[in-house]
């Protein structure tokens, strides 16, 4: 395979490798370097065009980065000591985090995702929301996407615990999605964390909406997989990502009336995530995990 051909099959690792921290206003971004076209991933044309974009994208750039400014965002990059070690230890970390909220929380000792179907019906959603309040309450912070229904009942349980909450958005934080969950946001950047790797003003896409999925993840220690379509929708892709990194992952028993659930089966046979009736049987499964780890450490 020659260098051209090497170039269009760049992936994030390749992407990261060409990038560089710079400061800008006191703001650790990122730029493309020289070695952008040397690596393939551009051109020396699209390394032309790239600037010539970035250039006239100047005034929204400096914006973004004021809207930093003025409401206290957190920006850190792959190489600061800020940024958070759970992240560090996933295949194609964010080169940049902006945080907004309680950025301790990133390093929290008990970090657990939630995500499922926005289409949930009553009973997904309730175990969602009864499974974040009691593992919020037994001091875990709860990880979600922010989407609408299974992501919004794991917040809301969380919250209504008094516990903490990080919701990983597919957007800036100029463009809270979905609209309708912006009080939601507004009270998670309060009192807990919003987490995306784009600047403020920017939309979401598809794409970015699938590359959340592994921050998600990435910042929890399991993953509890409510209520999904067939593997291979978007919520599924969340689940094959958590395996990939490794993820204890949970699911509701099968015969709790939970829908969609076809999802769930294939989660079970195809990934052996643990089906489980509430939070106490999760912590009791975390607790056996560490107990089992331990007693591997010390050789017995």
């Amino acid at each position: 395979m020659d260098e051209a051909d090497s170039g269009k099959r760049s992936g994030p690792k390749k992407n990261a490798a060409a990038f560089q921290p710079f400061w800008v206003n006191g703001w650790n971004i990122l730029r493309p370097s020289g070695r952008a076209a040397k690596t393939g991933i551009m051109t020396p044309e699209m390394a032309k065009s790239f600037e010539q974009l970035k250039a006239a994208s100047d005034e929204k750039f400096e914006g973004a980065i004021d809207f930093c400014l003025s409401s206290k965002i957190s920006v850190v990059a792959l190489a600061e000591d800020g940024y958070p070690k759970r992240l560090l230890e996933i295949s194609s970390p964010p080169c940049t985090l902006f945080l907004w909220g309680d950025t301790s929380l990133l390093d929290a000792q008990k970090t657990f995702s939630i995500v499922g179907a926005r289409e949930a019906n009553d009973a997904g959603r309730e175990f969602a929301y009864d499974t974040a309040r009691q593992l919020a309450g037994a001091g875990f912070t709860i990880v979600s996407g922010g989407a609408k229904g299974i992501d919004t009942m794991a917040h809301r349980g969380a919250l209504d615990a008094m516990g903490k909450t990080i919701a990983v958005m597919g957007t800036g934080f100029s463009n809270f999605y979905p609209e309708e969950n912006r009080a939601l946001f507004e009270e998670i950047r309060k009192k807990g964390l919003l987490v995306s790797e784009h600047l403020p003003n920017f939309h979401g896409d598809r794409i970015s909406f699938l590359q959340r999925n592994r921050i998600t993840s990435g910042l929890s220690d399991a993953l509890l997989f409510c209520a999904s379509e067939r593997l291979g929708s978007g919520t599924a892709t969340q689940l094959k990502i958590a395996h990939a990194q490794k993820k204890r992952i949970f699911c509701p028993a099968m015969d709790m009336g939970i829908a969609p659930n076809i999802g769930i089966q294939d989660a079970i046979v195809e990934y052996k995530a643990k089906p489980v009736r509430n939070a106490g049987e999760i912590i009791g499964a975390l607790g056996s995990m560490k107990m089992a780890q331990y007693a591997s450490l010390q050789g017995c």
